[in-house]
């Protein structure tokens, strides 16, 4: 029976699988031990090794540092991900031998849907959409560039892979935008697995943080998979956010630790 922080974690997995096979820009590797990403994309955890277990047939500092140069030959930086719930001696020992350095740490956060009620008074004027048409995907694409600060030379590569890619896919993912009296200001996707519906994407640009918006838009999404029969929410929460999730019920269960080298 899979943990809470086996939920928040595979949800992530998986979302990252669609996201590269939609977009056709990453490869997701898996054998009986090891679960990782390659990409010639830059961004995030397209470049990772997921999941490791070690072998009596394999030094894992040897490994990583052959999985490290496999990356190198490709242009790219390889991330090797641990998690908080699952100390392991013998990577913090190969990362250190590969000088692997600690570049970013994710909240994983959950929220059990089961008992859920809302507690947001919603903010009038504010209107929350499930997205699918063109003009609706423009505007969510505008929203989330600005929302993340994506510079214009990777403006389309990041479309193709967070918007346009994963608007395809009516099975799994679904895009909302709320809108202030009519302007687009807050971008979520959500992308749903079994009981679990994982929550990313969000995003609020700087003319309309600071005003409760997101915060109204995630309880929106939280209320509308919840209808749909999720057991589940869990979001990947960077420092910007994490303050934000637990008003709406958000629980930290774990931390992601991504390192570099």
């Amino acid at each position: 029976m899979s943990t809470i922080q086996d939920k928040i974690r595979d949800n992530m997995i998986l979302a990252y699988d669609r996201l590269g096979a939609l977009s056709g820009l990453s490869k997701f590797v898996q054998t009986d031990r090891i679960q990782r990403f390659e990409s010639d994309i830059p961004f995030g955890l397209f470049n990772s090794v997921f999941t490791y277990n070690d072998s009596a047939d394999a030094d894992p500092a040897e490994e990583m540092k052959s999985l490290a140069s496999l990356y190198r030959e490709r242009g790219q930086k390889l991330a090797w991900v641990t998690y908080s719930h699952e100390p392991d001696d013998v990577i913090d020992r190969a990362l250190a031998a590969n000088d692997f350095k600690q570049v970013d740490s994710i909240a994983g956060m959950a929220l059990s849907l089961a008992n859920w009620t809302s507690g947001e008074a919603g903010i009038p004027g504010l209107e929350v959409r499930a997205i699918r048409e063109p003009r609706e995907i423009a505007q969510y694409r505008e929203v989330i560039l600005a929302g993340f600060g994506i510079p214009e030379p990777m403006a389309e590569l990041f479309s193709k892979v967070f918007v346009d890619g994963p608007n395809q896919d009516t099975a799994y993912v679904q895009h909302y935008l709320a809108y202030m009296n009519g302007v687009p200001v807050t971008t979520i996707t959500t992308f749903t697995q079994g009981d679990v519906a994982g929550i990313y994407n969000i995003a609020t640009p700087e003319a309309h943080r600071r005003r409760g918006f997101a915060r109204a838009t995630l309880d929106h999404v939280v209320r509308d998979v919840q209808a749909k029969g999720a057991a589940w929410a869990v979001i990947h929460a960077t420092a910007m956010g994490a303050g934000v999730y637990p008003k709406v019920g958000f629980k930290e269960e774990m931390t992601f630790k991504i390192y570099a080298g």
